[in-house]
C-alpha cells in the first residue's frame, strides 16, 4: 500500500499534495460541522439549527381558541376557531458558498497545513456570518412591536453610549415588559432573553455605572435582573473592508443598521433548519491544472419565526425592535 504521508519539511510528490490537501479539507468540513452545528456559540446558540431531511423548513402551530367557562358538563367546546396553519421556507436557493485555493508552490506539507487552516478560519467566519444575517433578517421582518430608543419613560429620543443620553436599560425593561404583557410568558419561567446590538455602542454595556446603589457594569445587571444575554454585533466584512455578505451582488452585512432587536430565545420564538444531503457533497476538492487545488464548501441553513399571530409565516410577539439605538 502506498504511504502518502508527507513529512513536514522537504517537497512532495503530487501523489502527496494531492492526498494532504484532500484530507485537510475532509477535516476541515468536519470542524466547521461540528463548531456550528453541535456547539454553536453567541447568537447561533440562541436558535440552534436542526437537521432536515428535505430542502423545506416547515412546522405547523395551532391558532387562538379560547375555549368556553362555566359550561354544561354534556356536549362539546365551541372549536369554530381552531385551526393549523403551515409555515414554511424553501431552501432551494439557501446555499452559502465560499472557497480557498492551495498552489502548487505550497510544496511542504507545513505550507499546505498553514494555508488550509487559514482557509478554514475565513470559511467558518463567513458561514457563522451568513447565519447571523439570516437569523437578524428573520427577526427584524417579523417583530410585532417597537420604540425609539430613550422614549421607554416618557422622554425624547436618544441614542445609547457615549454619544448620547438614551438609557438601554429602561428601554430593554420596556421591551421585555411588552413581551411578556402580551404572550404570557411566565416572569419566574425557564427561558432567556436575547438582545443583539450594533457594537458600536458597546460602551453602553461595559462601563461601570451606579445601579441600584451599587456599581456595576449595565451588561452585568441585566443577566441577573431579566436575564439578559447581549450579542453585540458587527456588520461582516471582507479583507478589502467591505461590509458585503456577497460579493458579486455587494449585499451589505448591516442588518440591525440603528435598531436593536430584543427577544425571547429558543424553539418558541424561532426554528432554524440545515439541510446536509448524503447525495450531495458540501466539501469538493479538485485540481486547477497549471495552478494547484481549490477546495469549495457549502451550508444550507436558514431560520424562521414561529408566528403568534395566527397566520403563516407571521409576525410573534416575542420579537420587539428598538429603534435610533445609534446614529
Amino acid at each position: 500500500m502506498t504511504n502518502y504521508a508527507p513529512t513536514n519539511t522537504g517537497a512532495m510528490t503530487a501523489a502527496q499534495l494531492d492526498w494532504l490537501v484532500k484530507s485537510r479539507g475532509k477535516q476541515n468540513a468536519k470542524i466547521i460541522d461540528t463548531t456550528l452545528n453541535t456547539t454553536p456559540n453567541g447568537l447561533l446558540a440562541a436558535f440552534p439549527v436542526d437537521n432536515l431531511s428535505s430542502q423545506m423548513l416547515e412546522f405547523w402551530t395551532s391558532a387562538s381558541n379560547p375555549g368556553q367557562i362555566n359550561q354544561a358538563l354534556d356536549g362539546m367546546p365551541d372549536m369554530t376557531r381552531f385551526k393549523y396553519v403551515r409555515s414554511y421556507k424553501d431552501l432551494t436557493n439557501s446555499w452559502d458558498k465560499e472557497a480557498y485555493k492551495i498552489m502548487d508552490s505550497a510544496q511542504t506539507a507545513s505550507a499546505v497545513n498553514r494555508l488550509a487552516d487559514d482557509g478554514m478560519a475565513s470559511i467558518q467566519r463567513y458561514f457563522t456570518a451568513c447565519r447571523v444575517f439570516k437569523i437578524l433578517t428573520e427577526l427584524k421582518q417579523k417583530n410585532v412591536n417597537t420604540h425609539a430608543a430613550g422614549t421607554a419613560g416618557g422622554g425624547s429620543a436618544s441614542v445609547w453610549g457615549s454619544a448620547g443620553t438614551g438609557d438601554a436599560e429602561a428601554d430593554i425593561a420596556k421591551a421585555i415588559t411588552s413581551i411578556i404583557s402580551t404572550t404570557g410568558l411566565s416572569v419566574d419561567g425557564n427561558y432567556t432573553i436575547g438582545v443583539a446590538y450594533p457594537s458600536e455602542v458597546l460602551d453602553e454595556f461595559q462601563q461601570l455605572d451606579l445601579i441600584n446603589q451599587v456599581t456595576q457594569r449595565l451588561g452585568d445587571y441585566l443577566k441577573t435582573a431579566w436575564k439578559v444575554n447581549l450579542y453585540p454585533i458587527t456588520p461582516y466584512f471582507d479583507s478589502d473592508g467591505n461590509n458585503y455578505i456577497d460579493v458579486k451582488f455587494q449585499t451589505s452585512s448591516d442588518v440591525l443598521g440603528t435598531s436593536a432587536l430584543v427577544f425571547v430565545e429558543g424553539p418558541q420564538t424561532m426554528i432554524g433548519g440545515s439541510y446536509k444531503p448524503n447525495d450531495i457533497p458540501l466539501y469538493e476538492t479538485a485540481r486547477q491544472i497549471g495552478e494547484g487545488f481549490t477546495t469549495v464548501m457549502k451550508q444550507c441553513v436558514e431560520y424562521l419565526v414561529v408566528p403568534t399571530t395566527g397566520t403563516a409565516n407571521g409576525n410573534s410577539k416575542y420579537v420587539y425592535e428598538i429603534t435610533a439605538v445609534t446614529t
